[in-house]
C-alpha cells in the first residue's frame, strides 16, 4: 500500500511538472487530464491552476504559478500550502521554460490516465452492483470501451493527411537541428545525436572508452540537457573524479600540481619552415625528429580553407595543472570566478551519476533509478550513459550470442521508454587490439548487435597516437546519416588530466 501510495505521488507529479512547465504538454495531453485522476489533495490544487491558465492564456503557466499560489494561498490549508510551495521552488530551479523531454512525460501520463480511468470504473462498477443498479454498471463498461478505442493512436500515420505530415516534418527538423551535437568538427563529423536514439563506440581494453563517456557527459550537461551517468563496473569515488576532471583539468594526487604537456593541433609546414605564412619563428621538425622549443608558435592559419596547405600534425604545449583532491575542487566550486560558478550550477542541475555495485546493473534498476531520481529531484532526462554495455546485468535463459543481442535490444528498448539518448560503450574483439584501423569486422561479440544502433564508431589508436594524446574516431555504422568507410575524424586528448577532447579536425566536414 505504501509503494502504490507512493508511486501515485511520482506519477501525479510528472503530469503536474508537464502542466506548469511546458505548453506543447498541454497542447498534447491537457483535454485529456480530469481533476478526479489526482489523488493527492495539493497536485490536484496545481493542475487545477494550470489549466484554468491555460485555457485562458493558451500557454503553460511557468513562473506565473508562483503568482497563482500567493494569490490563492490564503484558501489552501497550511499542509498544502506547504508542499505547493515546495514543489513550485524545485520546478524553478530544475526547469527552463519548455526544456522538457515532453514525449516521456506525455507515455507516462497516458499510462498513469489508463490507470485511473479503470480504478475509477472499477469504483463505479463496484457502487452500482451493491446499490443492485446491474444495467447501469453495464453501460458503464460499454461505454468505457468505445472511449478507449479512440485511446493510444498516436502511432498511427495516415499518409494522406497533411496536417499529420506537417507535424511530423516540423518535428523531424526540429531534432534534426536543435537536440545534441559534439563540439568541434567531431560533432559535424558524427552529426546531431536525437532522442531515441541509440549510440555506440567499441575499442580495446584501457583505450579510453570511459572517458569518451565522460566527455559527453560534460558535454550533455553544458548544452543543458539533463542527464544520467550509469557506471556497471567503476565506484562512486572513480566516476565522480572522472567527472570533475573533465569539467576541471586537474591530474592525480600521486602525479601532484605543476607544469604538464598536452597536444595541440599545428601545420607540418609551419614546423618545417616550409611556409612563407607561417607563425613560427622556428623550425622544430628536422627529418622525423621534433624538438621542444619553447619559441615556437603554432599555426593553422589555413585549418579552415579548402586550398590544400594545412598539413595537420601536434606539438606539445605546456599548462600548469592543479591535482585532483578536495581542496582544488573546493577551490573551483566556491571561487568568484563566473565560469567555474555556471559550471557548477549546471552539473547540480543537469547531471546525475549512479554507481551501483559492480555487475549488478540492470534495465529494472535503471527505470528505478529514473523513478527515484524524480521523486526525490523532480529530475527527469534527457540523455543517458552506460559505461558499459557489455556487462548489463540481463535475466537471461542464454549464454551465448543471444545473451549479447538482448542487452541491445535493452537499450533500443530504454531509449523508446524514456525518449532519450542512449551513449554507450563497448569492446572490440581481439583482432582489435592490433588493428591499424577499426572496422566492423573489429565489433567485438554478436555482429547483429548493430541491428539496434543508430550510430557505431569505432575507436582508433596505435601506440605512437596514444603517446601523443591521438585518438582516430571513426563510423562504421550508421542507419540514418551518409558516411564513408575509413574517413575518419583526429581528436586530441590530455586523458591524465581527465581531458578526453581537447580539439578536432577532419577535412570532410562542411565548414
Amino acid at each position: 500500500m505504501i509503494i502504490e501510495r507512493r508511486k501515485s505521488v511520482t506519477e501525479e507529479k510528472r503530469i503536474v511538472t508537464g502542466l506548469v512547465v511546458s505548453t506543447q504538454f498541454l497542447q498534447q495531453v491537457g483535454n485529456r487530464i480530469e481533476l478526479d485522476y489526482f489523488t493527492n489533495s495539493y497536485l490536484k490544487t496545481i493542475a487545477s491552476w494550470c489549466l484554468a491558465f491555460y485555457e485562458e492564456h493558451k500557454k503553460a503557466p511557468y513562473k506565473h504559478i508562483k503568482d497563482i499560489f500567493e494569490s490563492e494561498v490564503h484558501s489552501i490549508n497550511e499542509a498544502d500550502g506547504e508542499l505547493i510551495g515546495d514543489l513550485l521552488n524545485t520546478l524553478s530551479e530544475q526547469y527552463d521554460v519548455d526544456a522538457l523531454n515532453v514525449d516521456y512525460l506525455k507515455d507516462t501520463t497516458n499510462d498513469y490516465i489508463r490507470m485511473r480511468e479503470l480504478e475509477i470504473l472499477v469504483n463505479n462498477i463496484s457502487v452500482l452492483k451493491e446499490k443492485g443498479d446491474l444495467s447501469d454498471a453495464e453501460d458503464l463498461i460499454k461505454d468505457f470501451k468505445k472511449v478507449q478505442i479512440t485511446v493510444g493512436m498516436d502511432h498511427i500515420i495516415n499518409p494522406g493527411d497533411m496536417e499529420q505530415k506537417e507535424a511530423l516534418y516540423r518535428k523531424m527538423a526540429e531534432e534534426e537541428a536543435n537536440f545534441f551535437q559534439l563540439p568541434g568538427d567531431l560533432g559535424k563529423y558524427l552529426g546531431n545525436f536525437k532522442r531515441g536514439d541509440v549510440v555506440g563506440y567499441f575499442a580495446p581494453a584501457k583505450a579510453g572508452k570511459s572517458w569518451v563517456l565522460t566527455n559527453h557527459y560534460k558535454n550533455a550537461i553544458l548544452s543543458k540537457k539533463k542527464t544520467i551517468f550509469w557506471s556497471a563496473e567503476m565506484i562512486g569515488t572513480e566516476v565522480n573524479a572522472r567527472a570533475d576532471k573533465a569539467f576541471f583539468p586537474m591530474v592525480d594526487m600521486l602525479d601532484g600540481q605543476g607544469e604538464y604537456t598536452f597536444p595541440v593541433f599545428d601545420c607540418i609546414m609551419n614546423q618545417t619552415g616550409d611556409c612563407d605564412k607561417r607563425m613560427s619563428p622556428v623550425i622544430v621538425l628536422e627529418g622525423t625528429e621534433l624538438i621542444s622549443d619553447p619559441s615556437h608558435v603554432v599555426c593553422t592559419k589555413c585549418r579552415n580553407s579548402y586550398n590544400g596547405k594545412f598539413v595537420p600534425t601536434v606539438y606539445q604545449d605546456t599548462i600548469f595543472r592543479n591535482q585532483l583532491d578536495i581542496f582544488t575542487l573546493q577551490d573551483k566550486f566556491y571561487n568568484k570566478d563566473r565560469t567555474s560558478k555556471n559550471f557548477v550550477k549546471q552539473m547540480g542541475k543537469y547531471g546525475r551519476i549512479s554507481a551501483p555495485p559492480k555487475y549488478s546493473l540492470s534495465y529494472d534498476w535503471m527505470m528505478q533509478d529514473l523513478d527515484n531520481l524524480f521523486a526525490r529531484d523532480n529530475f527527469i532526462p534527457d540523455i543517458l550513459l552506460l559505461d558499459y554495455i557489455d556487462i548489463l546485468n540481463v535475466d537471461s535463459t542464454h549464454d551465448d550470442y543471444r545473451l549479447e543481442d538482448e542487452r541491445w535490444k535493452i537499450l533500443a528498448k530504454l531509449a523508446g521508454a524514456t525518449n532519450t539518448l542512449v551513449v554507450t560503450v563497448t569492446q572490440s574483439n581481439k583482432a582489435g587490439f592490433t588493428a591499424g584501423h577499426l572496422t566492423t569486422e573489429h565489433q567485438g561479440g554478436f555482429y547483429g548487435k548493430v541491428r539496434h544502433v543508430n550510430l557505431m564508431v569505432g575507436l582508433n589508436q596505435n601506440e605512437g597516437q596514444k603517446e601523443k594524446g591521438i585518438m582516430e574516431f571513426g563510423i562504421t555504422e550508421a542507419r540514418s546519416m551518409h558516411y564513408i568507410p575509413g574517413q575518419t575524424c583526429t581528436v586530441l586528448q590530455d586523458l591524465k588530466s581527465g581531458q578526453s577532447y581537447l580539439d578536432s579536425y577532419c577535412k570532410y566536414v562542411r565548414r
